[in-house]
């Protein structure tokens, strides 16, 4: 006799999750259909989660923008990325690797667009999002002498236009590395004007 772990099942569900929110959105997925697909019983479903919503709330954080940048921990990253620039294109790179897999783009999308009325996504998009501009902010004044608020419109500056290809990378004629470098060539522009000011 198999015993199933539980760490498998919830994964399993989280999958199945993840593939119909983003197929469907959120309020068109039934538990039905997540717990068919992940080929589990309905009871099971709520051993790992007391409702959709409630895992909805937990797939919300796991793709907020601030997981797909792991190297904005890196204690050492002025040694680790001698410029600013490498360590943007690092950035970049990570950020859109991140959303090019298990439907993490269109989940966000939909979470973005369900935000407003969902209870608890909002506040988990308002913390995770502040969190990442201080960080990208603090990250950028590392390398360069601008103030708080000049490094900060600098790093929402990459943000955005790193979430702007996700949204229309194929209305682009542009690599995903050429489109990095000048949005980076962009963001090093701003901060050197600013810090000629």
């Amino acid at each position: 006799m198999s015993i199933k772990s539980p760490g498998k099942t919830r994964e399993k569900l989280v999958s199945a999750a993840m593939e119909l929110f983003a197929r469907k959105g959120f309020d068109k997925t039934t538990v039905d259909e997540i717990v068919a697909k992940a080929g589990i019983a309905k009871g099971t479903f709520y051993l790992y989660f007391k409702s959709k919503d409630d895992l909805i709330k937990e797939l919300a954080f796991d793709v907020m923008p601030i997981m797909a940048m792991p190297s904005l921990n890196d204690p050492y990253i002025t040694v680790s990325y001698p410029t600013l620039e490498g360590y943007l294109l690092q950035l970049g790179r990570e950020f859109l690797e991140f959303y090019s897999t298990n439907y993490r783009a269109e989940i966000f999308f939909h979470m973005l667009s369900v935000k407003e009325r969902m209870r608890g996504i909002d506040e988990i998009y308002a913390q995770a999002c502040s969190e990442l501009l201080r960080e990208g902010a603090r990250r950028i004044a590392a390398y360069v002498k601008v103030g708080f608020e000049d490094a900060l419109i600098a790093f929402q500056m990459f943000l955005a236009s790193l979430m702007h290809y996700l949204h229309s990378s194929e209305c682009l004629d542009f690599s995903e590395e050429y489109y990095l470098k000048k949005i980076i060539s962009a963001v090093i522009h701003h901060l050197k004007l600013s810090a000629s000011v």
